[in-house]
């Protein structure tokens, strides 16, 4: 059954994995040199990492008590702003790589650029939007369930400082994952359904790392930060008052 207990449990243990995985491969071994290396080194990690979350789910849990039951489409219409953002973003980065410049990338390039994010998606939404949310909210009311969700959320991305990232670049991510976490866990509430969080996930990832590979920053960011914030504090609000009202 879903419980906090497990939830914790399995979130330490995910984490545990990510940044044992993530100190061998930048401190230790030979860090990789580009993008496309740290995609290759990361992609056997993440596939493990998904492996144990699927495990998690099919022997606690079961797929729809874990966040994939019926599809609430209403809700889609919160992750509008989102998909927006990102739009723009996939927008800028054709004025920097063609399609052209993607084909030069080799087959092997765009395979990890495709497969390694949907791992890291998927993991993520499983384990932060799913196992450890419903775990939390058996036990814990609605706010406090989806509160721990984030601030967890947020204190996983400190593994990105056992990498090649500065102290400075990996405690903006922290709070940025905060701030998304507060975001999208009302949201996976109000869907009922990860896929949509899953999806925004793995493209959001491919668009940072392409960001990366290009040298260009996203001003509009910081924009589409303020516009998840105020949605979340609306969405914070009517799920509390609905809790005090039931």
């Amino acid at each position: 059954m879903p419980s906090l207990r497990l939830g914790i449990w399995a979130t330490a243990a995910y984490t545990a994995l990510i940044a044992a995985a993530t100190f061998y491969v930048f401190q230790i071994s030979e860090a990789p040199a580009d993008i496309q290396g740290a995609l290759a080194a990361l992609l056997p990690v993440q596939l493990i990492a998904v492996v144990f979350c699927c495990l998690v789910v099919m022997r606690y849990f079961g797929w729809r008590h874990v966040g994939f039951g019926a599809l609430r489409w209403s809700g889609l219409i919160w992750l509008l702003p989102s998909w927006a953002v990102l739009g723009v973003i996939g927008w800028s980065l054709t004025d920097v790589l063609t399609l052209n410049d993607l084909r030069s990338l080799g087959g092997g390039f765009l395979f990890l650029l495709i497969t390694t994010p949907l791992l890291v998606a998927f993991g993520e939404e499983v384990l932060f939007r799913g196992i450890l949310l419903r775990g939390a909210m058996a036990q814990l009311t609605l706010p406090q369930a989806m509160a721990l969700s984030a601030v967890l959320f947020g204190a996983f991305h400190l593994v990105n400082g056992l990498g090649d990232q500065e102290l400075a670049g990996a405690s903006q991510q922290v709070l940025f994952a905060v701030l998304v976490g507060f975001y999208l866990a009302p949201i996976a509430v109000r869907i009922g359904n990860l896929w949509p969080l899953i999806i925004w996930h793995w493209l959001w990832n491919i668009a940072v790392f392409l960001s990366q590979y290009a040298g260009i920053m996203h001003p509009f960011v910081l924009i589409g930060i303020a516009m998840q914030t105020v949605i979340a504090i609306w969405l914070w609000a009517e799920l509390i008052r609905g809790s005090h009202q039931g």
